[in-house]
């Protein structure tokens, strides 16, 4: 019965409603085109290193963005953020097509996706964490998940297709009218500001909180694991597959594989199993990334694929639960928000040049095989998440 009066309530949210179709047409045109992106520059002629280049230049960006541009965010509501954010997104998939033809876009494309990303993030997140149930945050994180996963189930493998029939540069166009659709449903929910006194300063101290620091170590653990699933990860499946449209599939096939277990692990949080559920799946998806130094072949690469996926779906509802718990906890969640996203890309500014070096100095299985154990090593760290002391204890942190 439980379950039954919240899912009503869910779909009975105007603004919760409006926020996951916006989050569901971004996800659907990001999936036709970004899960391609290191695919389309090693076709390109770039070897990893500079691939991995390009990710770096994206970390190193965002930071002085998010330093630079935090007391202007003051000024913009989260609707305000993420309606902006899309001409960005436009604006450098559309530059990706026109890469080889002005090789210089390479340098300034990092920096609009980094105005994409900020915006963007800093403006749902501050959104989802203001409009969820405090008390079944977790399943709204699962229904977040599960909606988005099934609405975007089919774009990789249609951004494949899209791709063998007519090239990379009409999937970068299919996406980025998609995107131009996802501000439509920005215009049914209400606005929410940022705090008024936001700043490099509170997001500084954010940063360095002694009561955060738990979470700080998971998140960076998060930030260096979610690049190799981002950026080798596709590479390794790709040349296992030796086929867009096949790889495509697999992305597919891994979605769904993960969108009915977000949902169930978001409803196993809100009945107090969710730092068991931390524990145990990010404890199996190391494991995962370990296994992935080993293996080969079209099949063992597909299964691990999937039950990555699904694993890495439970881990991820299970921790962005408590994510939102602490910034509903903390008197200026817009700073705390800030602050997350800014960790992120710090350790990727140290984390990324590793990877450059491994990919530069080793023959290519061996740096896939060091890659794969770097993520086992990190996603160690999201247990540190279970530190954590309850939000409660953080009410008074200012």
């Amino acid at each position: 019965m439980l379950f039954e009066r919240h899912h009503f309530r869910f779909f009975g949210n105007r603004e919760m409603t409006s926020l996951y179709v916006a989050l569901a047409l971004t996800g659907f045109g990001e999936g036709l085109i970004s899960l391609f992106v290191p695919i389309y520059f090693w076709q390109l002629g770039f070897p990893l290193w500079r691939i991995i280049f390009f990710y770096f230049l994206i970390s190193v960006y965002f930071t002085a963005l998010t330093f630079l541009f935090a007391s202007f965010l003051r000024r913009l509501s989260d609707k305000m953020m993420m309606f902006l954010s899309v001409p960005f997104a436009i604006i450098y998939f559309l530059g990706l097509g026109e890469i080889s033809t002005y090789p210089v876009l390479f340098f300034a494309l990092p920096a609009v996706h980094a105005l994409n990303i900020l915006l963007f993030n800093v403006g749902y997140h501050l959104d989802f964490s203001g409009s969820a149930d405090k008390d079944h945050i977790g399943t709204e994180v699962g229904m977040r998940s599960l909606v988005v996963s099934l609405v975007t189930i089919g774009a990789p493998f249609i951004g494949g297709v899209i791709i063998v029939l007519f090239g990379f540069q009409y999937v970068f166009l299919t996406g980025s009218l998609v995107l131009f659709a996802a501000i439509l449903p920005l215009l049914f929910f209400p606005k929410r500001r940022a705090a008024p006194d936001i700043g490099a300063g509170r997001v500084w101290n954010f940063l360095t909180a002694r009561a955060l620091l738990p979470f700080t170590a998971s998140g960076a653990g998060y930030a260096m694991a979610s690049m190799v699933g981002v950026i080798v990860w596709p590479l390794f499946i790709f040349f296992a597959l030796s086929g867009i449209e096949s790889y495509g599939g697999v992305q597919s096939a891994g979605l769904l594989a993960s969108s009915l277990t977000a949902f169930f692990v978001g409803f196993l949080s809100d009945q107090g199993k969710r730092r068991r559920t931390l524990r145990y799946s990010a404890l199996a998806l190391s494991l995962v990334w370990a296994s992935r130094a080993f293996i080969g072949g079209v099949l063992v690469v597909v299964a691990s694929h999937a039950f990555g996926q699904t694993v890495d779906a439970a881990l991820s509802v299970a921790w962005s639960s408590q994510y939102y718990k602490i910034a509903r906890s903390l008197p200026d969640a817009s700073a705390f928000i800030l602050s997350r996203e800014a960790l992120y890309h710090i350790t990727r500014i140290f984390f990324l040049p590793v990877l450059m070096l491994l990919a530069y100095l080793l023959r290519q299985n061996a740096f896939f095989a060091a890659s794969f154990v770097l993520a086992a090593l990190s996603t160690i760290l999201y247990l540190y998440a279970n530190k954590m002391p309850h939000t409660n204890e953080l009410n008074h942190y200012a």
